[in-house]
């Protein structure tokens, strides 16, 4: 995968870029271009196709770290893809709600400044040789300051152009260490590359700082304390781990520990460290860095509640599913690339393939069935639900209506016209299916409104898959016509019942309808009495004339 995308795998990460920035300028107002408006959605709609980018970018470098037995490299990346597409899903909230989240475009302008900074020097060995070189020569100075002579190698460019290398081609640039006679005949040699530079580091506090909304005097405070300890602590760092290996101070284990272990470990606690400084001047990047963390208890500021459009209940297992199919992904679609270089790893490539198709197979499945797209509210008494109708009667003053829900219809169901909750019963009982007539004793919940038609019966019957029914209301709330007020699992039923007075029907058994769509009219007595006194208003008085005329003729 590594050699077959690695076009696509530039393409990916610029694009991100672009997007990105893009997409920051244009979400922040509306922008008039070439004599034509755009509005901040477009803003969003770039940044979501940004996001999603970056998270395929990612994606297709799981293979790499397959290959140089990095586990957990390429399960950073194989989450890369979900990770990133959760954070386009928040800029879809941001469209349907109309309100921008100021701390999803700060990450979004940091992302575009950190990443352009490392893009373009990894991509660029001339750069990147003279960037290590540098960081080198200071490392091994702090070596000198203790008499232990130490010397620099020739920048090692590897293969490939000096000028543009694709990241697919992984051919470090590196600077060899060299210790002039204090060095442990068993020791390993030691070379320097870009990720020993701290750069990486570096670039996320430019990055957060410089898209922070603060004045420039703080910016400038939360800059000069952070970019110039984290180049002086790792130079130490370098050096440290230089003398350690080549000291040979653990044996063979010498250069793990204290690289991979000891190294890293001091460098999380002082990138702590330096946050802590950084919030105490910059309070709005603080602010910023919690508003991420708190994306999922963002909630829209105003009335309109819409997500995505999937079923309020929906069970969280199916984004679970979800994300656990694409995660294993990657992992299987490297098996044929990884075996076909003649390279053997430990991991099951093969059945991660397997095991991710099933489990995307399933998670498109249940999205499917749990979908809650737009209904069109139409007039009069609406239906309840999709699906087939099975009876629509009038018979001893009442109207019966039932709805049966395949599995491929959706399952939320709707108020049929507006009221108020009178109270809600759950019974218990069988799991017959649904189309059945022994789903008359299934498990179901009764829900009765008081609406101007009287009181309107409202029963949803489970089926026998999951059995489960899920309502949105309470009792003595009040429901609009057409809106959301429950949900059931799988194969299942919803029945009407109320009074025939002044109820005309529009649909009879074996339509097929959509909920919100027009099932009866209802007309009450009271207006009829009214049409009907205006249509003989007219012939009265006609009737008069005509009797007034005969009269005067006589």
């Amino acid at each position: 995968m590594a050699t077959d995308l690695s076009i696509l795998g530039e393409v990916l990460v610029i694009s991100s870029l672009f997007l990105l920035g893009i997409g920051y300028l244009l979400s922040e107002r509306g922008h008039t271009f070439l004599g034509k408006y755009f509005p901040k959605k477009i803003g969003h709609q770039i940044s979501i196709l940004g996001w999603i980018c970056l998270g395929l970018f990612w994606w297709i470098e799981v293979e790499y770290y397959i290959l140089i037995q990095d586990p957990v490299n390429a399960l950073i990346c194989a989450a890369a893809l979900p990770f990133f597409g959760y954070l386009a899903y928040h800029e879809y909230l941001s469209i349907i709600w109309k309100e921008s989240y100021e701390p999803l475009r700060w990450l979004a302008a940091m992302t575009v400044v950190a990443g352009g900074i490392y893009f373009f020097v990894e991509r660029v060995p001339l750069l990147a040789g003279w960037f290590i070189h540098l960081v080198a020569e200071q490392s091994v100075w702090f070596l000198h300051i203790f008499d232990l002579e130490t010397s620099l190698g020739a920048i090692d460019y590897g293969e490939g152009s000096r000028y543009y290398r694709s990241g697919s081609e992984h051919e470090e640039v590196r600077v060899a260490v060299e210790a002039d006679g204090w060095k442990d005949p068993l020791a390993p040699s030691v070379n320097i590359v870009l990720a020993c530079t701290a750069l990486q580091s570096m670039i996320i506090f430019v990055g957060g700082v410089i898209c922070t909304k603060a004045p420039f005097r703080s910016r400038l405070n939360g800059f000069l304390v952070t970019v110039p300890p984290i180049y002086v602590l790792n130079l130490i760092r370098n050096a440290v781990v230089i003398w350690l290996t080549y000291e040979h101070v653990w044996g063979d284990d010498t250069f793990y520990w204290a690289h991979a272990v000891y190294a890293k470990i001091g460098s999380l606690i002082a990138l702590v460290i330096l946050a802590i400084a950084v919030f105490h001047f910059l309070p709005e990047m603080q602010d910023s860095i919690l508003g991420v963390i708190d994306l999922p208890l963002r909630e829209a500021q105003k009335e309109n509640h819409h997500t995505l459009p999937l079923a309020k209940g929906m069970p969280n297992t199916v984004i679970y599913i979800l994300i656990l199919g694409l995660i294993l992904f990657p992992f299987g679609a490297s098996a044929n690339s990884v075996s076909s270089q003649g390279i053997n790893v430990d991991w099951p490539l093969e059945e991660m393939y397997i095991i991710s198709l099933v489990l995307l197979f399933i998670s498109a499945f249940l999205l499917f069935f749990y979908r809650d797209p737009y209904r069109e509210i139409q007039k009069g008494i609406v239906s309840p639900a999709d699906g087939l109708v099975q009876e629509a009667t009038m018979k001893n003053g009442m109207v019966r209506i039932s709805i049966f829900m395949n599995l491929q219809n959706v399952h939320v169901n709707r108020s049929p016209i507006k009221g108020r909750i009178i109270s809600q019963k759950h019974k218990p009982g069988g799991y017959s299916p649904a189309f059945s007539k022994d789903s008359d004793k299934n498990e179901r919940l009764i829900t009765k409104l008081d609406t101007k038609l009287g009181t309107v019966k409202m029963t949803q019957i489970a089926g026998f898959l999951v059995r489960r029914i899920v309502s949105y209301v309470k009792p003595e709330s009040k429901v609009r016509k057409g809106e959301r007020i429950g949900l059931i699992h799988f194969g299942s039923r919803v029945d009407l019942a109320f009074e025939e007075s002044g109820i005309e029907l529009k649909v009879k058994k074996g339509d097929r309808i959509l909920a919100g769509q027009t099932i009866a009219i209802f007309t009450p007595m009271s207006e009829l009495s009214t049409v009907e006194k205006v249509v003989e208003a007219p012939k009265r008085i006609l009737s008069k004339l005509k009797a007034t005329a005969s009269e005067g003729f006589d």
